[in-house]
């Protein structure tokens, strides 16, 4: 059972609020109307704990479009303190935003190290809120999760803790990955979507780029998705020399694969 509001699958963006005032927060999503969620994703912690919340959230009570996650800023679960005042931030963000998804990066250090700072200071105010940590995928045996199984098992054994799966960053072939959605994607709440170059490094290309050779082929992947009953965000994260093939991209797939 998937423990998601939504019934199918809905693409989403990830655009990054101007923590540094580069750009016009307004402007920047309202040309992804018509795609009909962005995920909101901040970066700074420092910045972000001064920014007025009225600021991220005014936009959208003059926009018809929906925020399907919120990316949490960076911040390492070994400043506890830090951690504790970007969280309580983003609950009440999330909150305002009628949004049920916080995506988080798993940082560095052993889970035994703050599994029962977790378990006694956030897991109940995502209770309590009905909000997800949606945890993203790495490899890295040096993060808290030390790669998917564990973190699948991690997800299991809690009620508000779920997985985003970022297929740039597992470094496995199509079938590998295909695998890992049959077995994991009860756990599964958000995905991260872009294409990555075969036999290479370099990722968070457009899901279609046709320049060199790519690793994934996203037909197969969406119509497996489709076949599961899959009811999640898919949000496109693509190299800021990309983001102009954002909107086209998220609009393609709306048609093609809702």
């Amino acid at each position: 059972m998937h423990l998601t509001i939504s019934s199918q699958i809905e693409f989403s963006v990830r655009i990054s609020f101007p923590e540094n005032e580069k750009y016009d927060w307004f402007e920047a999503i309202k040309i992804f109307e018509k795609v009909g969620f962005i995920e909101v994703a901040f970066f700074n912690s420092d910045l972000f704990l001064k920014v007025d919340i009225g600021e991220i959230v005014k936009p959208f009570t003059k926009l018809n479009l929906k925020v399907s996650s919120l990316h949490f800023a960076q911040v390492s679960l070994v400043n506890l303190d830090l951690f504790a005042k970007v969280f309580h931030k983003t609950i009440k963000i999330a909150k305002s935003l009628d949004c049920d998804s916080i995506v988080i990066h798993p940082s560095m250090g052993r889970l035994k190290a703050i599994g029962n700072f977790l378990k006694e200071k956030i897991d109940p105010v995502l209770k309590k809120e009905k909000i997800y940590f949606c945890w993203e995928t790495f490899e890295s045996k040096r993060r808290i999760f030390g790669g998917l199984k564990n973190l699948a098992n991690y997800c299991r054994n809690t009620q508000y803790h779920r997985i985003c799966y970022d297929l740039s960053h597992i470094h496995k072939d199509q079938q590998e990955i295909l695998k890992d959605l049959e077995k994991y994607l009860d756990l599964i709440k958000v995905f991260h979507i872009s294409n990555r170059i075969k036999g290479s490094i370099k990722q968070h290309y457009p899901v279609y780029h046709a320049q060199e050779d790519m690793a994934l082929n996203f037909d197969e992947i969406l119509t497996f998705l489709k076949q599961k009953n899959f009811d999640g965000h898919l949000v496109l994260e693509y190299l800021p020399q990309f983001h102009p093939q954002l909107l086209q991209d998220a609009l393609t797939l709306k048609s093609v694969h809702k």
